[in-house]
């Protein structure tokens, strides 16, 4: 078996903490690092799930204030444990140094995080097939076809009839009947063009998947620029040409119709709760405070999402003057049904058009990218003898396998799994967190985070990870009932199948786990982290283990000697400074695994097995 070894670089450092914070303190700020994380984390988190958050028009969404409310809670905190652990460690979620049990966890959360990427492949592909459509002179939803027994209305007369201030159905318009035949309609030609545009947005995943990580980081760079400033171009637009931006405006800060718990998953998702989260391809800085890049990222994402629901909303208020259009269950029936119509009634609506589905493509390509290459990533190390090209291929004809038959479930049916998968996130994700906070320990993390980053978390982050799971449960218990009480049988029975089935998956890995400390007479191990748990370098844990936090909570910013309680500086040398310095020093030590500029690249942030068993 060939194993990949880290390169890593040759300067020589001093071991000693204080030092490394002191000739690094700039490293914290690099913005170069925290713009790649945005890259990263953006890939991640754009979803056609994630285009419509604020607008109100769909079935489940968030208030603004609400939002913030959920990502402060959970999401934030929840990013900023998860990507730091990978910094930490240089390992994806299947370690299972930091507690054995975490190992059936992960393969839970591998489970959710490929059903998501399934998802989003198939929107993919109905997002190339409706470009297609859209290119054409006279699109296909602006067209009525002859249908026996149904009554079908042009946008041309849509526009006509708005004139004579006559309201129309939404169901009888063009727009509902091209939707239906393009997606809910199962003749032999509708499914083969599914078949073929589906084989295609695999087959140049594969290759996407498979390019370099310098290449990939460009992509997800472009998908993110591309969305930022496209979106503001249009946003722009709207406030000089239409005069609801600023009604569109205050409906949506308009806070009467109250918080819910239904749109917590619309925070949990775009922040890696119970998926397996950002990965970071070895591009990062290991100074950057990862608290300071995930409320960076969060912001972002926020304002953009905002700003995208201004646009859907007033695209949504120009449709509702002649057309009657009931609250709408699916954001894929909200951007394939609604929006395109909506666009007939707004001058330039071609540019409309080619802003919401370039940005669709965009962003769904960077993301089924971010997530085939993560999970190959994730089950390469765990089988080193197989090579990450032949996993991402395996990946690429399984999603292409299961991507049809779950393109032409039904409404009901996904909505089923869409149910089951908020759930099974929600309880990996509570279930990670309790094993990190509470077994492992918040204040050994925060250890953790002042040996490694140099700088302790304050008691905000603390309290937000001992409550986390706690947050979690209650939400966990509101969505069990929710689907206890859902109403169509068949979507109750997918939610309820897919639930066990993960929880048989986890239970079978833990009770294994268990099993097998029974039989060393150790149940004891199973709640206690291994010793190499830690930096991959046998240094660097020696270091940890060694590392004493009230020592290096006793120096002054001039870094003298303190020798009361009261933490006064004395001005005098530090004494001890020489005597550590002296200690032989590591080539490859913490403070060299990463590099935060894009010229120097380590090979990936997953250590080789191989290097930590020989330690």
């Amino acid at each position: 078996m060939r194993h990949r070894f880290i390169d890593f670089p040759t300067r020589n450092t001093s071991s000693s903490i204080s030092e490394k914070t002191e000739s690094n303190i700039g490293d914290h700020f690099r913005w170069k690092s925290i713009k790649q994380f945005l890259y990263i984390s953006h890939a991640f988190a754009s979803t056609t799930y994630s285009f419509d958050l604020f607008s109100k028009l769909l079935l489940v969404h968030a208030h603004l204030f609400e939002y913030i409310i959920y990502a402060i809670l959970i999401g934030v905190s929840y990013m900023f444990m998860d990507f730091f652990i990978k910094q930490y460690t240089r390992r994806l979620d299947t370690c299972k140094a930091l507690n054995p049990l975490m190992r059936g966890v992960s393969f839970g959360i591998l489970l959710q995080t490929a059903i998501w990427t399934l998802l989003h492949a198939s929107n993919l592909a109905d997002a190339v097939r409706f470009v297609m459509v859209s290119l054409s002179r006279s699109p296909a939803w602006t067209k009525c076809y002859n249908i026996s027994n149904v009554t079908c209305l042009s946008s041309q007369e849509l526009i006509l009839n708005c004139r004579n201030a006559m309201v129309t159905d939404f169901s009888n318009t063009s727009a509902h009947l091209s939707y239906a035949r393009q997606f809910s309609s199962y003749d032999r030609n509708s499914l083969s063009m599914r078949l073929f545009v589906i084989a295609i947005v695999w087959i140049c995943n594969f290759f996407v998947a498979t390019i370099t990580d310098s290449a990939l980081l460009k992509l997800f760079k472009f998908s993110f620029l591309f969305g930022l400033f496209s979106t503001a171009f249009i946003l722009i637009f709207l406030m000089f040409s239409t005069k609801y931006t600023t009604k569109a405006f205050y409906d949506i800060m308009n806070i009467k119709d109250g918080f819910n718990c239904k749109s917590v998953n619309l925070v949990t998702d775009p922040l890696g709760v119970g998926l397996i989260g950002a990965y970071d391809f070895g591009n990062l800085s290991p100074f950057l405070m990862v608290d300071n890049a995930v409320i960076i990222f969060a912001l972002v994402f926020i304002m953009s999402a905002f700003a995208r629901s201004m646009i859907v909303r007033v695209l949504y208020m120009h449709l509702n003057k002649c057309v009657n259009v009931k609250l709408i269950e699916t954001p894929h029936y909200l951007l394939f049904a609604i929006l395109p119509l909506s666009t007939e009634f707004m001058d330039a609506h071609k540019l409309f058009v080619l802003y919401i589905y370039l940005y669709l493509m965009a962003i769904l390509v960077s993301c089924l990218a971010m997530f085939t290459s993560s999970i190959s990533r994730l089950l390469h190390s765990e089988f080193r003898s197989v090579k990450n090209i032949y996993i991402v291929g395996l990946l690429c004809f399984l999603g292409f396998t299961l991507s049809l038959p779950l393109s032409i479930f039904t409404i009901k049916r996904r909505s089923g799994i869409l149910y089951g998968l908020n759930v099974c996130t929600l309880y990996l994700g509570g279930f990670k967190v309790a094993i990190v906070m509470w077994i492992y320990g918040v204040q050994r993390f925060a250890t953790d985070i002042q040996f490694c980053l140099g700088f302790k978390p304050t008691r905000f982050w603390m309290f937000l990870w001992a409550m986390l799971p706690v947050f979690i449960l209650v939400v966990l218990i509101y969505k069990a009932i929710e689907i206890a009480h859902i109403e169509d049988p068949r979507s109750q029975i997918t939610a309820l199948v897919w639930t066990l089935i993960t929880l048989f998956i986890v239970v079978i890995f833990n009770a294994k786990i268990i099993a097998k400390y029974i039989l060393k007479n150790n149940l004891a191990g199973v709640f206690k982290s291994d010793p190499k748990y830690g930096p991959p370098e046998l240094d660097d844990r020696k270091n940890r283990r060694n590392f004493n936090e009230l020592y290096h909570s006793r120096q002054c910013k001039h870094e003298c000697l303190i020798l009361d309680e009261k933490y006064d500086c004395n001005h005098l040398p530090l004494m001890f400074k020489d005597h550590l310095a002296s200690e032989p020093s590591s080539a490859s030590s913490l403070t060299n695994i990463y590099d935060a500029g894009p010229s120097k690249k380590r090979t990936s942030s997953v250590i080789d097995v191989s290097i930590l068993h020989m330690n």
